[in-house]
């Protein structure tokens, strides 16, 4: 009898979370939509200029993607904790980079940080409803020319915008070591730009690159974002070629996630 019951609570708390998140997931959409279709063409016709559209949709973003956040929370889908995130408050034009576990660390990362910008993948400009969202935003895409690239991050680096970039450039892979290739640390050095490091750990691999949404953990998912270290790319001589100072600033980062991830 004890097991049938111990048996019943878990398909009940797993139905329980099934539909936390898909109600999640309309929630994002609908609200997704309703940025795009009403609030920012708004925003675009009152705004006066493009920089200042652009922090208004920013500001959307934030705030929206609390709400998401705190609705996840307050149905026992996840738990969020931090860190030492309020000594980056004050930090402007760095390189805000972070490990990937899983698919909703874009929002979790946003969702603390008023003044940040995005690196997006480049066909979400074109999607009927993120589409509208990244272009009113100013995100910067990632199929840029390699010069119209490295232009637009000086230029928003230099407005004080924190860029935020995962540098593998996907999801991490549970079980498997990261290894970066040298285009944050180019980046970096070209940019003239501080790298800081923040780590995002889940209790139970939850949207992972190789699970379904639907493959959900027993219990609440329990999400850590921690500030971590600032690389800070004066401590990378200018006076050697840049390929030896790209290759160790990439090699001390790698080094970095990996002892945090457990692959010393």
């Amino acid at each position: 009898m004890t097991v049938l019951i111990n048996n019943a609570s878990k398909f009940l708390g797993y139905l329980w979370r099934i539909l936390g998140v898909i109600m999640s997931g309309s929630l994002f959409w609908s609200g997704g939509t309703l940025l795009c279709f009403i609030i920012f063409p708004v925003l675009r016709f009152v705004s006066p200029t493009k920089d200042i559209c652009h922090q208004r949709a920013r500001f959307f973003n934030h705030y929206t993607f609390k709400i998401f956040l705190w609705f996840g929370c307050l149905w026992g889908i996840i738990k969020l904790q931090k860190t030492n995130l309020e000594k980056l408050k004050d930090q402007r034009g760095v390189l805000l980079i972070c490990n990937h576990p899983s698919l909703v660390d874009t929002v979790i990362i946003m969702a603390h940080f008023k003044r940040i910008q995005c690196i997006v993948k480049g066909d979400l400009w074109t999607h009927p409803i993120l589409g509208g969202i990244v272009r009113t935003a100013g995100y910067i895409p990632n199929d840029l020319s390699p010069d119209l690239f490295l232009k637009t991050c000086k230029e928003e680096l230099q407005k004080g915008e924190n860029i935020l970039i995962f540098p593998e450039g996907t999801r991490t892979v549970a079980g498997k070591p990261l290894k970066l290739k040298r285009g944050l640390s180019n980046l970096s050095i070209e940019t003239n730009a501080n790298i800081q490091a923040l780590t995002l750990s889940c209790s139970s691999p939850t949207l992972t690159k190789e699970a379904k949404w639907y493959i959900l953990p027993q219990k609440q998912t329990i999400f850590h974002l921690k500030a971590g270290c600032l690389f800070e790319i004066g401590n990378y001589k200018p006076d050697v070629p840049r390929s030896l100072r790209s290759r160790a600033l990439t090699k001390d980062i790698q080094d970095y996630y990996n002892r945090y991830l457990g692959y010393d």
